[in-house]
């Protein structure tokens, strides 16, 4: 019993090496330089002891997506109703403000961006099925709005981090809030 304890530790200690190295090397570079060679060196262990637990650095990415898009649908939020589309956006961004530097890169970054679609997608993707039928008896119609909450949500919380966070959150949501349930004419008369 304590050497399958033992061994246990010692799996949690090399996942935890492995996980560490990684989010560092994403913090740090664009995702076509992370090798596994350097990897495996940050974390201290062997390429054999790499490919034990994941299969590629794609897996890991993977696993840290699923993360991502579980930690957020665990929140439990309604797309029922406009009061609730205000709230899902509020909450949005100030989710989004308070992630670490590890998701903002996944998110935001350039070479990262199509790694933040994948999360929305799945996170859209989710919400549409669990919220069916929330806008229209037209599934391709809540399809739609969906994929409008989610593209304009991701898209000015992209612009804010290139903006370098300059506008106040509190007016970020605002303004996002405005453009995303009013749409354009919210600002142009």
């Amino acid at each position: 019993m304590s050497e399958r304890k033992k061994e246990d530790l010692r799996v949690v200690k090399t996942e935890r090496a492995i996980r560490r190295a990684f989010e560092d090397m994403i913090c740090e570079m664009d995702y076509n330089e992370i090798s596994i060679k350097e990897l495996v060196e940050r974390a201290e262990i062997n390429r054999k002891t790499f490919y034990l637990h994941y299969d590629s650095i794609e897996a890991l990415l993977e696993k840290l997506q699923d993360e991502i898009v579980e930690d957020f649908i665990s929140q439990n939020i309604s797309y029922t109703s406009m009061a609730d589309m205000r709230r899902i956006t509020r909450f949005f961004f100030e989710y989004a403000a308070s992630m670490p530097l590890l998701n903002e890169r996944l998110l935001c970054s350039g070479s990262y961006s199509h790694i933040g679609d994948k999360i929305n997608e799945k996170i859209m993707a989710y919400q549409a099925e669990k919220n069916r039928g929330a806008f229209s008896r037209n599934p391709l119609v809540d399809n739609l709005v969906f994929a409008y909450f989610a593209a304009n949500s991701t898209i000015l919380y992209r612009q804010w981090v290139t903006d370098g966070k300059q506008l106040p959150l509190e007016d970020l949501i605002t303004a996002s809030t405005n453009l995303i349930c009013n749409g354009l004419s919210a600002y142009i008369r």
